[in-house]
């Protein structure tokens, strides 16, 4: 929770020097850094498992699809306000489980439903009107993009790992998941901006470093505990995110939006919990 949720806020500060391009492209490199040592330290064990025509198929998918999802969000973050694109962007798990069931057969409770509608409820919330104390447009239509692209990703993350295993999933998709960036870069003719001294790579490397603990930490933790003792706690990053934006950036929702964003993040939070 706390590593995802402190990179978020920190890749807000990268975009605004380096372009949300850049900033998505060098994050996923440094991100590498992390599984590697993960999936090195599981080659010297020999403890190495691997369905190769299965993680073929998944795992490039799943790359594009969190690639254009990465984007997506660090261009939100950088041009909206952080507190309404985190709080919506958190609602990927209401995607993941409709896909879950529409596509792989899993059912969905009457309990799960209702947490779905009430996420719902609190995007339109987020929607309503300006926020006051900042000069960010409100950002809600990344936010939703996030949703779905992370959403759609997550669905098809679970095939990958079962595939190769969680630190291997973490490192291919996460590879892959570059090469929209570099796609959409080249196509757009955007130069990729390297970072300015010392504090601009310092900056950088948090966020990748950060982003790639969040889904070893959580890979780790669902590999020795419940998946409802995890996840909830996971999903609540968010609200790292939008207290480091009240507090240093000074943003502002009306308190409408802050019902909003709260109703969000606590349905999400919910319905993680109903995943166990």
């Amino acid at each position: 929770m706390l590593a995802w949720g402190i990179a978020d806020y920190l890749a807000r500060s990268a975009a605004g020097r380096i372009g949300s391009v850049s900033t998505t492209l060098l994050t996923q490199l440094i991100g590498l850094t992390l599984p590697a040592v993960f999936v090195a330290a599981e080659l010297a064990t020999g403890e190495f498992r691997v369905d190769w025509p299965a993680l073929a198929t998944w795992a490039p998918l799943t790359g594009a699809v969190l690639g254009v999802g990465y984007l997506v969000y660090y261009t939100g973050l950088a041009r909206g306000a952080v507190t309404v694109v985190s709080s919506a962007a958190s609602a990927w798990l209401a995607v993941t489980i409709l896909i879950a069931v529409a596509a792989f057969g899993e059912r969905v409770a009457s309990e799960q439903l209702a947490l779905m509608a009430a996420i719902l409820a609190g995007i339109l919330l987020l929607s309503v009107g300006p926020l006051t104390g900042a000069d960010v447009g409100s950002g809600l239509p990344w936010g939703l993009g996030t949703m779905l692209g992370i959403g759609v990703a997550m669905a098809l993350f679970d095939r990958v790992t079962a595939a190769a295993g969680p630190m291997l999933a973490v490192l291919v998709v996460r590879a892959l998941s570059t090469i929209p960036t570099f796609a959409f870069s080249h196509v757009r003719r955007l130069p990729i901006q390297w970072p300015v001294g010392g504090s601009g790579w310092l900056l950088l490397a948090a966020v990748g470093i950060l982003d790639a603990a969040g889904y070893v930490g959580y890979n780790l933790g669902v590999a020795s505990a419940p998946v409802s003792l995890v996840a909830p706690i996971a999903a609540a990053h968010p609200v790292a995110t939008i207290a480091l934006a009240v507090v240093i950036n000074r943003e502002r929702p009306r308190l409408i939006q802050w019902a909003g964003a709260t109703l969000t993040v606590a349905a999400t939070i919910g319905l993680s919990v109903f995943l166990g």
